[in-house]
């Protein structure tokens, strides 16, 4: 089974494909076909496991309900990968860290991450990308963070 097709049939991702010249795709009769302004494809041949899938979600931009700035200790993925993914974690002070995570091929399973104590900000985003050369199957299940907020005059709590 292929990427497209594990996508298709997942049926709960949103899923944006921006390199295909097609504009909508389906799955009918277990055959995956995608439609252009000239026609109707099916998916299929030998480049079809070649061509390279760059994949990736960003998060909202959150301040975590809280204006003040924060740092935060550790982020905790429950994931699963078929090759390395890199989540990226940055601030509105143009500050971030990169973090790679590895294959994990025996189901959903935990993850921490140590963020940097040069990391800090007000609004913070999350972004989760593949990182093999032809693209990588992956799922996130849950990112937990507990921010540590400044309070005015006060150290982190």
């Amino acid at each position: 089974m292929t990427t497209l097709q594990a996508n298709l049939k997942a049926g709960n991702a949103v899923t944006q494909y921006t390199n295909y010249l097609f504009n909508s795709i389906d799955i009918f009769q277990r055959e995956v076909l995608m439609a252009t302004d000239d026609g109707l494809y099916k998916q299929g041949g030998d480049l079809d496991d070649t061509t390279i899938i760059k994949s990736y979600f960003e998060l909202i931009k959150t301040d975590f309900g809280r204006s003040s700035i924060k740092r935060l200790l550790f982020i905790y993925l429950s994931y699963y990968a078929t090759e390395d993914i890199l989540f990226t974690v940055s601030t509105e002070q143009n500050k971030t860290q990169d973090f790679t995570i590895p294959a994990n091929l025996s189901g959903q399973q935990g993850y921490r991450l140590r963020v940097s104590h040069e990391l800090y900000g007000r609004f913070w985003t999350f972004k989760v990308s593949n990182l093999h050369k032809y693209g990588a199957d992956f799922s996130i299940d849950e990112i937990k963070v507990l921010p540590l907020v400044k309070v005015h005059g006060l150290n982190y709590t």
